[in-house]
């Protein structure tokens, strides 16, 4: 197994550190590569983390330049934003990407966001000052009442009195943004070369009593069977407050190719905890569900795999009939073992049985010994495995590649130097 590094300084990146793949293959053989380019260090929020894609046009032999998707602000770690945690998905009738990150603004991270939407229902975003709150409206400071002040914004975030900077929305200073997450989305039309601006989902599919909000990460799925065909459905994870933490996954959907998203419900909310049932606000630091990935089975159902932290080390499993609305028959796949780490899981296309790949770090205890698995009964059981990587092995995504092969993007290691990217076929895996 030959493996390549895709993101890295020495691969030409505009930053010192990478973490956390996303990779998705358009109908036009393009595959399209994204990760958190960490400025600073190689730790997550607070850090100025800008999100860079790159392409290749031929199933991953080679690859294209760095592409700045979304460019964050700040050149000190706790002076700077963050774009956080990639999840795309590939919308084929349409041609579009969707890139779905978290944004927090300076000195705001998982254990310290505020519980807050962070915006109102027409998407003005609250802005703290010294001695108020603000609302931020168009490229204008105004009062929560609605009268205007002297106070103006540049598109960088500068704020601006009779032309004298005053601070920063993003790096902080007299003013900055709400001290919370934001789940934001941007898109890409023609297979990654260029991005939108990025909105925020905040006012749609955040709760007042969340705190942190953010994706699977990975990939997510466009459904192709039964009443929700056509329905974008994105893994994310919530918490419900700052320290201890209290963190549950769940998705968000969109019937109308990305427009308008609704929340669904948290298996946290329909599963069972000792006799009762549970409720994602109050959930104990042994049952947290985090970061997931999913699949749609052959009749439309959806299976989600899950993250967790219960004692027993293994990967957390739960089914929707209704397209990730709700969730049920929750349980543990004791035959797939996670250490505390996210992983990937991929259905296959043009295959004579349902085939799903699944990748992750196979021990109960250490990120370590990365491990392929294939499942030929739509990821109910995987029969067939074969190390992709010994030793250190982290965060991954997978992807079906123009060849037919299956691309895998992954973490090497703890360093948080690297991306590296491998190319294997359904034989290969059979014959470990």
């Amino acid at each position: 197994m030959e493996f390549q590094t895709v993101f890295g300084p020495d691969s030409g990146g505009p930053a010192p550190y990478y973490r956390i793949p996303s990779m998705i293959t358009t109908k036009n053989g393009v595959v399209v590569a994204c990760a958190d380019a960490r400025v600073c260090s190689g730790m997550d929020n607070p850090n100025r983390i800008d999100k860079v894609v790159r392409r290749s046009t031929d199933s991953g032999k080679t690859w294209g330049e760095y592409i700045v998707a979304v460019a964050e602000h700040g050149t000190k770690q706790m002076r700077s934003s963050a774009a956080i945690d990639p999840v795309m998905a590939y919308l084929p009738e349409s041609g579009r990407i969707l890139l779905l990150y978290s944004h927090t603004p300076a000195r705001v991270g998982i254990r310290n966001s505020r519980l807050s939407v962070g915006e109102t229902p027409d998407g003005a975003r609250f802005v703290r000052g010294r001695a108020r709150r603000y609302l931020w409206r168009g490229d204008r400071l105004v009062t929560e009442s609605g009268t205007e002040t002297p106070y103006t914004v540049t598109p960088d975030g500068d704020i601006l009195k009779n032309g004298k900077k005053r601070g920063n929305l993003y790096t902080g200073g007299a003013f900055k943004e709400e001290s919370t997450s934001y789940l934001m989305l941007c898109y890409s039309d023609d297979d990654g070369l260029t991005w939108s601006k990025p909105v925020s989902l905040n006012r749609q599919v955040k709760l007042p009593y969340m705190s942190f909000i953010g994706p699977g990460p990975g990939r997510g799925v466009v459904l192709e069977h039964g009443a929700h065909k056509g329905r974008v459905v994105f893994p994310i994870y919530f918490g419900t407050r700052k320290f201890p933490l209290r963190l549950s996954c769940t998705v968000i959907y969109s019937d109308d190719g990305g427009k308008t998203w609704r929340l669904g419900e948290s298996p946290n909310n329909t599963r069972e905890i000792d006799g009762a049932r549970a409720d994602c606000r109050t959930v104990k630091s042994k049952d947290m569900l985090t970061e997931s990935q999913l699949i749609e089975q052959e009749d439309g159902t959806l299976k989600l795999f899950m993250r967790n932290h219960d004692p027993r080390h293994s990967t957390a499993v739960a089914y929707s009939k209704n397209g990730g609305e709700s969730w049920e028959n929750f349980t543990w796949d004791d035959a797939l073992p996670q250490p505390v780490c996210q992983m990937s899981v991929l259905k296959l296309q043009g295959t004579e049985k349902p085939t799903v790949v699944f990748l992750n770090p196979a021990d109960r205890r250490d990120r370590a010994e990365g491990t392929v698995r294939l499942s030929e009964d739509d990821g109910e059981t995987f029969p067939y495995s074969r190390l992709l990587k010994p030793g250190s092995f982290v965060y991954s995504c997978m992807t079906q590649l123009p060849d037919g092969n299956i691309g895998a993007l992954f973490e090497p290691d703890t360093k948080c130097r690297e991306i590296r990217f491998a190319s294997f076929s359904v034989d290969w895996i059979k014959e470990g």
